[in-house]
């Protein structure tokens, strides 16, 4: 965006001047009464005077924030995760199929980026969702909504998502179209299904977070 304002105006100045230079030619040629070489000067500056942008700046990789952030989230998600089953004691279950599995898919660098783009909008509808069952669950929701916030916040304001999205357009030039997930269809008719949902979004969030870390260390060496 600052490139293409950069651009306009470079465009604006040497319209203005190219004007402000015939108009001052116009006036010479014809106090001169000699209008027909200057008005052939001035055509020649017209053409020959070309406005020179400035070549594109690619945008910079910035793994370096980029991981801190991830790591931030993850410690964010593990105090999310030990708080959950303060709250909802020990579980021991598998986590259900219905919640998305951890794994970041991709051959090259910008295809596993790219599955993170995907996997970090889709674990935001599931937060989402686990944050409303523990309204359901809990008489007093408050104190766990409270430690769910942060993680929830960072996820849903695509802080992550956009970072991931500028090292995806320094390697490519570009960003890919993303698939946007469709909206959840959960059956979980009961408390104990509703919790175990719950420890299960957060663990697998916990995994892809070290997942997406690893991702970028990758990503790092295509950057440098």
């Amino acid at each position: 965006m600052i490139c293409i304002y950069k651009q306009v105006v470079a465009v604006q100045i040497y319209n203005t001047q190219c004007f402000v230079i015939f108009i001052f030619l116009l006036l010479l040629s014809t106090s001169l009464k000699r209008p027909t070489m200057f008005h052939v000067l001035a055509l020649v500056i017209l053409v020959q005077w070309r406005p020179v942008f400035p070549a594109p700046v690619k945008p910079s990789c910035d793994i370096d924030d980029t991981v801190r952030l991830t790591k931030l989230l993850q410690h964010e998600a593990t105090l999310l995760l030990n708080a959950y089953q303060k709250f909802h004691g020990p579980i021991e279950d598998s986590v259900p199929e219905d919640v998305p599995d951890s794994e970041v898919s991709g051959t090259s660098v910008t295809e596993k980026l790219l599955d993170v783009c995907n996997k970090h909008m889709l674990f935001s509808l599931h937060i989402l969702q686990v944050e409303a069952y523990q309204k359901d669950l809990l008489a007093d929701p408050k104190p766990l909504l409270d430690d769910l916030s942060p993680l929830k916040l960072r996820l849903t304001s695509n802080y992550l998502l956009s970072r991931v999205k500028v090292i995806i357009q320094h390697i490519e030039g570009e960003i890919p179209e993303l698939t946007t997930p469709a909206p959840l269809q959960l059956s979980h008719n009961d408390d104990y299904t509703k919790k175990v949902y719950g420890w299960g979004v957060i663990v697998r969030v916990v995994e892809w977070l070290k997942q997406v870390s690893q991702v970028l260390e990758e990503a790092r060496e295509v950057c440098d």
